[in-house]
């Protein structure tokens, strides 16, 4: 779904604790995987985008309720 935030490209709605919280990602200035980037590009951003961690030191690549699992989900 598009985002009504500005700067962002989409947004999600996900269930954590029992109520509902909506997620904004994506850098909307930027390009994404489905619009024609390369392998190489593609390869590069999972890399990059796989080492982020959240405030516990846990990765968020697998965490549904960060904006990074839906940005390598959505765009890429």
């Amino acid at each position: 779904m598009k985002s009504t935030r500005k700067g962002k490209k989409g947004m999600v709605y996900v269930m954590k604790g029992g109520s509902k919280r909506l997620i904004h990602f994506g850098d909307s200035s930027m390009g994404d995987g489905k619009s024609g980037a390369s392998k190489a590009r593609q390869k590069s951003y999972m890399a990059r985008s796989g080492g982020i961690k959240n405030k516990e030191g846990k990765l968020t690549k697998n965490d549904k309720n960060s904006a990074n699992y839906w940005s390598r989900k959505v765009n890429w």
